[in-house]
């Protein structure tokens, strides 16, 4: 059963590097767990960053903003991550210290009161319609992860609004987007289908497949999924320049690529 398993965890770990691209330049943002490799020498003071999904450690979303001064549109409509964001600006106002609350829980923010005038929190969540939906809870007691498509299997929910992704630069009067994290619990197909559907502006994508977290067993049907997401954006005109073996993504579109491979 251990060599079965160990072949297993060798082919998901090949199987998530094909079609990558390496991209010179990335940076790690963000803790152990929430965050992601990003190009150094792309984001600036005008970019625009959105953050769909925030949960209780937004570490990545943070740090868009202190190290690059970028504009960072977070979008969560769980109650939980709006009381992380507003102790999160209490502790800056205090000069106290906070930790994200995700992962192994050892990330400290360091982020000055008046850098959050660059970050904004919406509470509303991202889907393929503008509308009231169920977002499911997780199976884990006091995990922050609710799911629209359910992922975990439970029966119990929180109502909570979404909309779709050009509805939203639409109110917020943008033409484009610099950088789009997706952290959504599931519902990243139903979202990038929908702004590929769209053909909206998006230069760079960073997307957590968090199905892979829950397949119970089921790990190529998992992987085909994902790999079928991911090969849309490839025909759309991105690039896969990082993946890890629990499929977090990095994908920048092919225009952005070549002029940063050619700074």
């Amino acid at each position: 059963m251990q060599v079965l398993k160990d072949l297993v965890k060798k082919l998901v770990a090949r199987k998530s590097q094909e079609n990558v691209v390496p991209l010179k330049g990335l940076i790690y943002l963000g803790s152990t767990f929430q965050g992601y490799y990003v190009p150094d020498n792309y984001l600036h003071a005008g970019s625009i960053c959105y953050c769909v999904g925030a949960g209780v450690d937004i570490s990545l979303d943070v740090e868009l903003a202190t190290r690059f001064g970028s504009q960072v549109f977070i979008f969560d409509p769980m109650p939980y991550a709006l009381d992380h964001f507003n102790t999160l600006i209490e502790k800056a106002e205090k000069g106290q210290e906070f930790n994200a609350s995700g992962g192994d829980g050892k990330y400290i923010y360091k982020v000055k009161r008046q850098q959050f005038d660059t970050i904004q929190f919406l509470a509303t969540g991202v889907w393929n319609e503008k509308k009231t939906v169920r977002f499911y809870s997780p199976s884990k007691e006091n995990y922050p992860g609710h799911s629209i498509t359910n992922l975990q299997n439970t029966s119990d929910y929180i109502e909570a609004p979404v909309d779709k992704l050009g509805n939203i630069m639409r109110s917020l009067n943008h033409q484009h987007i610099d950088l789009l994290k997706i952290e959504i619990e599931g519902s990243e197909y139903v979202v990038i289908e929908d702004l590929l559907r769209d053909k909206l502006d998006v230069k760079v994508i960073l997307v957590e497949f968090d199905e892979f977290h829950h397949r119970q067993g089921k790990v190529l049907a998992t992987i085909n999924r994902i790999n079928q997401t991911s090969n849309k954006l490839l025909k759309a005109g991105y690039k896969l320049v990082h993946s890890i073996s629990f499929y977090k993504r990095v994908f920048v579109r092919i225009d952005v690529f070549e002029a940063l491979q050619s700074k």
